[in-house]
């Protein structure tokens, strides 16, 4: 089962910092997400929404991965076969993040501050919600129980 947590911080590339960090504990097996959102309203109000796709780029590592055994053009051939069926399958199983919901929330931003939308496998981890504190981030949405967004909640403000 996965989770969508939507936090929001102070600053335009705060959230753009967060995913990098977040993209690195993945790298370390630390955190585990299927999809993530950036949304950022800018000093003049508008918005702006970046998709990460991070699916698509998993799918087209691991055709390129496949691909190798057919040489150069092997792998050229996977990568393109591997993001096409991952981005196939992504909609068709309707994983990623909604984009109603998204600019909804991005909506009720302040300016120049931004928000981070993960879907994360299972749980959220303690390396996850620490990054989120070193960025001092506030929890704006979430799908986790009512126990487990008031402990987050709570981590975020420091609090035990």
């Amino acid at each position: 089962m996965s989770e969508l947590i939507t936090v929001g911080f102070k600053g335009e590339y705060s959230a753009d910092e967060v995913l990098l960090d977040l993209l690195k504990l993945e790298d370390e097996h630390k955190a585990n997400f299927e999809d993530a959102v950036i949304a950022i309203r800018k000093k003049d109000g508008t918005i702006k929404i970046k998709q990460s796709n991070l699916l698509v780029m998993t799918d087209a590592v691991l055709g390129s991965v496949f691909g190798l055994f057919g040489g150069p053009l092997g792998i050229l051939v996977g990568g393109v076969i591997g993001a096409g069926v991952g981005k196939t399958v992504k909609i068709l199983k309707h994983i990623g993040i909604s984009d109603d919901f998204v600019k909804s929330v991005a909506d009720i931003l302040e300016p120049e501050s931004s928000a981070i939308f993960i879907r994360v496998n299972k749980s959220i981890s303690d390396s996850v919600v620490d990054e989120f504190k070193k960025y001092h981030g506030k929890l704006l949405r979430s799908s986790l129980c009512i126990d487990d967004e008031e402990k987050l909640v709570n981590a975020l403000r420091g609090n035990p």
